[in-house]
C-alpha cells in the first residue's frame, strides 16, 4: 500500500496502475531472492527469465503511468527547413483537418 501511497493516484486508473505496480515490484523482489538461493543450472535459467519479464514490466508501467499523467498534446519542433527556390514555406501551426467536401 505504501506504492500506492507514494504514486499518489488522481483517479482510479492510477491507483489500478499503482496497485498492479506494487504487487509486480513485489514479486519482482521475490524472483530475486530465489535466484539468489537456486540448486540448478535450470532453476536458474528460469528464475533470471522471470525476473529480466517482471523488471520489464514495472518499467513499462511506470512509463505508462508517464504517459497517462502528460495528457498533453505532442509537440512536434523543426530545427532546420530548407526551402529550395520557388518553393514556400509556412511558419506556425498547421492543423492538418482533412479534405474539405467542396475541394472535389
Amino acid at each position: 500500500m505504501s506504492v500506492v501511497a507514494g504514486v499518489k493516484p488522481q483517479d482510479e486508473i492510477e491507483a489500478m496502475l499503482a496497485i498492479q505496480m506494487g504487487a509486480i515490484h513485489q514479486a519482482t523482489m521475490m524472483m530475486a531472492r530465489r535466484l539468489n538461493h537456486v540448486k540448478s543450472l535450470p532453476q536458474q535459467d528460469s528464475a533470471e527469465r522471470a525476473l529480466y519479464k517482471l523488471a520489464r514490466t514495472f518499467t513499462s508501467q511506470v512509463e505508462t503511468l508517464k504517459r497517462y499523467r502528460s495528457k498533453a498534446d505532442q509537440t512536434v519542433r523543426v530545427e532546420r527547413v530548407e526551402v529550395n527556390e520557388g518553393g514556400q514555406a509556412i511558419v506556425g501551426n498547421v492543423q492538418n483537418g482533412g479534405r474539405s467536401d467542396d475541394k472535389k
